[in-house]
């Protein structure tokens, strides 16, 4: 054998290696589904935002200030405080 055809022999055997490894995972995320993946979990509790906030806010919490120093609120946020007349 030359160096040639031991190359081509181990990258025919690499390659059919990894296709059985690809279908391996694909046969394990078909059949387990997306119970144990991180989204389905998140979207079914409730969001850390909403849980912490208080009444007077509608359950948001502020996000950052803007050059005006106004309150910034995530576009999430259903229920914004009314406007307090202004900042500085």
């Amino acid at each position: 054998m030359n160096v040639g055809e031991i190359f081509h022999n181990l990258s025919v055997w690499a390659f059919r290696i990894a296709i059985a490894g690809g279908a391996i995972a694909v046969g394990y995320v078909a059949l387990t589904g997306d119970r144990n993946m991180p989204g389905a979990r998140m979207a079914a509790s409730p969001s850390a935002t909403q849980a912490t906030g208080d009444a007077a806010t509608g359950g948001c919490q502020p996000i950052g200030h803007t050059a005006n120093d106004e309150l910034v609120y995530s576009m999430d946020c259903e229920g914004l405080p009314a406007a307090s007349g202004g900042g500085k």
